[in-house]
């Protein structure tokens, strides 16, 4: 995903939405603290998609949303970039306080994106492949650090399960990232 096809995305959804506000979830919301990644990361560039949420929520606003701008629509047909509208439910597995730390959408009114920290965190948890080469390309750049990472992880309330599974998955990108974490 490329800055200007989010802020164009953005600003499709936002006439869309007409009112709130959009919040920008998953790898392309790097682009708000990092708006030059686009240009430093493949993995940035080939992306095809963003996930918004949006602020208010409504059912029909986000099916029409959904059915302008979501996969094999005329939209993404046309320029090759989608949105994928995603349900408020995705905000129960965030961190606490990740709402004061969004980071505004330069040029897009409206649009937030999530601190890298916080998205980092998020992707702990599905645990892929394509997210360790994400967060350790991060992390040997110096964007995340993985003590913030670490401190944010333990905030959370996990079972133990979780708690195993995501500190594991954290230990290996940062040392993959070239800045390990003490066990």
């Amino acid at each position: 995903m490329h800055l200007k096809a989010l802020k164009h995305l953005a600003a499709v959804a936002a006439a869309i939405a007409q009112e709130g506000r959009i919040v920008v979830l998953g790898s392309s919301s790097i682009l708000g603290t990092y708006p030059e990644a686009d240009s430093d990361y493949e993995w940035v560039r080939l992306s095809r998609d963003a996930d918004f949420v949006l602020d208010p929520y409504d059912d029909g606003t986000a099916r029409i949303a959904h059915d302008a701008l979501g996969v094999d629509s005329v939209f993404d047909q046309q320029y090759g970039y989608y949105a994928d509208i995603i349900r408020p439910m995705a905000y129960e597995n965030f961190l606490p306080g990740w709402q004061d730390r969004l980071v505004p959408l330069e040029g897009c009114a409206g649009v937030f994106c999530l601190e890298p920290h916080d998205m980092a965190v998020a992707k702990c948890f599905p645990a892929r492949k394509k997210d360790h080469d994400l967060l350790a390309a991060l992390i040997g750049a110096g964007r995340l650090s993985p003590p913030v990472l670490k401190e944010r992880l333990s905030s959370m309330a996990l079972t133990e399960a979780w708690i195993v599974k995501s500190h594991r998955f954290l230990h290996g990108v940062a040392e993959a990232g070239g800045q390990p974490l003490p066990r």
